[in-house]
């Protein structure tokens, strides 16, 4: 399971029910197994990471991933900063401050807040309070705080450098540079632009990026356009040869990340259906790597209904393997045994 989180450089995860069933849609397992592996295991890790959202990653990587995205890479911009109603120095100090106060001993919101709001101004208390992450964000990106169990309904937060097995201290740019091999490992080929996207940060960070990838990437052609594969990976892909595909994919699925444009997956006209308000993305039906409907799942009395919502007609050929997807579905769901009923 951490394998699999890690060959697609972790799942997003601020719907836990989406994350589990993304890992569930690739290796064999329930919610209840990604959960120990969170909280009893600690082979999986649950933090803030690239786009500034929560993300699983495995528990081993988290390293690479807060190295990548130190200070060095990761930019307080002026409006951020006023926005939280604090200056740089006081930014950096209170970060510094959450992690001191973190340890393998899981605290609450409430419980950080009142150890390192101690003594400092309201507004500061205010910052922490935020219910997005605000100042937990960039703790969170340079390795001082992930998320520790749940205590009833309050969520609880560790030191990862204390919580996890082991920890180590990696070179930045070195550790950019890994993060873009494994980026381009599985959403290649892709351009520095389609990175710092997925990435979440400024342009700049893609071009450092390359640069450390200089002698390791192959440019290609796609239709036309141009983006880079790292070398590696010709002779595979030179191999493979295209198989019919039918995969239900749930929302906020890595497929949908990867790149600045989404237009190789989908055609434009359907990205209202896919791109939802609010950055919420759609369960998707994918059809030979194409974005071709969406779906949604419901529990009626002790069954699994699956609605698939085609852009266009689906081959009855293809209902088969639809049915098929909706039992691995009902499987990542925890609801392995029960009726799963699919509706196209």
């Amino acid at each position: 399971m951490a394998r699999v989180v890690g060959d697609i450089s972790g799942v997003q995860a601020q719907v836990m029910s989406a994350a589990e069933m993304q890992i569930g849609v690739r290796a064999v397992c329930t919610p209840a197994d990604v959960r120990d592996a969170l909280w009893k295991k600690k082979t999986l890790a649950k933090t803030w990471l690239m786009r500034g959202t929560l993300h699983l990653v495995p528990s081993s990587d988290l390293p690479i991933f807060a190295a990548a995205m130190s200070a060095r890479f990761m930019r307080a911009t002026n409006a951020w900063l006023k926005w939280v109603q604090m200056t740089e120095a006081e930014l950096y100090e209170v970060i510094d401050a959450i992690g001191n106060v973190l340890d393998d001993q899981a605290l609450t919101r409430e419980e950080l807040i009142a150890r390192v709001g101690k003594g400092r101004p309201p507004r500061i208390h205010e910052a922490l309070k935020s219910g997005w992450g605000g100042l937990l964000k960039p703790v969170a990106r340079k390795g001082l705080l992930c998320f520790g169990p749940s205590r009833g309904q309050a969520v609880t937060f560790v030191n990862p450098r204390r919580w996890l097995a082991e920890w180590r201290e990696l070179d930045p740019g070195e550790a950019l540079t890994e993060m873009a091999r494994r980026y381009l490992r599985a959403y290649g080929p892709a351009t520095s632009a389609d990175f710092a996207r997925w990435w979440g940060s400024w342009q700049g960070v893609g071009k450092a990026a390359w640069a450390g990838l200089t002698n390791e990437l192959e440019q290609v052609s796609i239709e036309g356009h141009r983006a880079d594969l790292l070398a590696v990976e010709l002779p595979r892909l030179a191999r493979q040869t295209p198989a019919p595909s039918v995969q239900l994919l749930p929302a906020f699925d890595p497929y949908l990340m990867g790149h600045t444009s989404r237009e190789h997956l989908f055609d434009k006209q359907y990205s209202p259906r896919v791109s939802r308000v609010a950055g919420w993305i759609s369960p998707v039906v994918l059809i030979d790597g194409r974005v071709e409907g969406t779906w949604r799942h419901e529990v009626r009395k002790k069954d699994l209904v699956i609605t698939i919502e085609p852009f266009t007609r689906i081959p009855a050929r293809l209902k088969p393997a639809l049915r098929e997807r909706a039992s691995e579905i009902g499987q990542a769901l925890g609801y392995a045994g029960a009726a799963v009923k699919v509706s196209v």
